[in-house]
């Protein structure tokens, strides 16, 4: 499956020279509110998103405002991303089995996917040194997964409960899960994932 789930990242594009902060929102939402890198979903965490510069500052900065260099992207992935170029060249983002993919490029998909338990595996020798390099064979992106999977499950049993349709049982079920749910979410904000 894709490590975006149903979600199109999709730049918007002939915008003209724009500070990262003004671009915030509009990143926000071309992502859907997901790290472009690891999928994680941004509007569910308290942790407040960065905005990467794909092409990093530090060697090109001419994009420095140019909106289609900008992915939207949780703290731990920009903080690990960083400065890594391994191309060294501003204008290669990958060759061979070395770089980054762009995530809101329609090729990223064929170098990374996400397993059926929420793991990121590279697709492509590419892909899984693009894993390495942002560390997903240490960090929890399979937890961040099954957690929205669960988010997603509750709202449907909060429709149903708004609706009066879940049974006594299922409604304490309910209940027991929403708690559950929070507490994994505090967790995974206190150790700052």
């Amino acid at each position: 499956m894709r490590v975006h789930g149903e979600i199109e990242i999709k730049r918007r594009v002939h915008l003209p020279k724009i500070s990262q902060q003004s671009a915030r929102t509009m990143l926000e939402e071309d992502f859907g509110g997901l790290c472009g890198y690891c999928g994680k979903n941004g509007q569910r965490l308290r942790a407040c998103f960065h905005v990467d510069h794909f092409v990093p500052k530090a060697l090109d900065l001419d994009r420095e405002k140019d909106y289609s260099n900008f992915v939207w992207a949780c703290p731990k992935c920009n903080q690990i991303k960083s400065n890594q170029w391994p191309t060294g060249d501003k204008t290669v983002p990958f060759r061979d089995s070395i770089g980054f993919v762009d995530p809101a490029s329609r090729e990223f998909d064929q170098h990374l996917t996400r397993t059926d338990s929420g793991h990121i595996v590279g697709r492509t020798p590419l892909g899984t040194q693009m894993c390495q390099l942002l560390n997903f064979h240490l960090r929890k992106t399979e937890l961040f997964w099954k957690v929205e999977q669960l988010r997603i499950q509750m709202e449907r049993m909060r429709e149903k409960n708004r609706a009066g349709l879940l049974s006594p049982a299922e409604c304490q079920y309910y209940v027991e899960m929403d708690t559950v749910l929070q507490d994994i979410l505090d967790a995974l904000y206190a150790a700052r994932e």
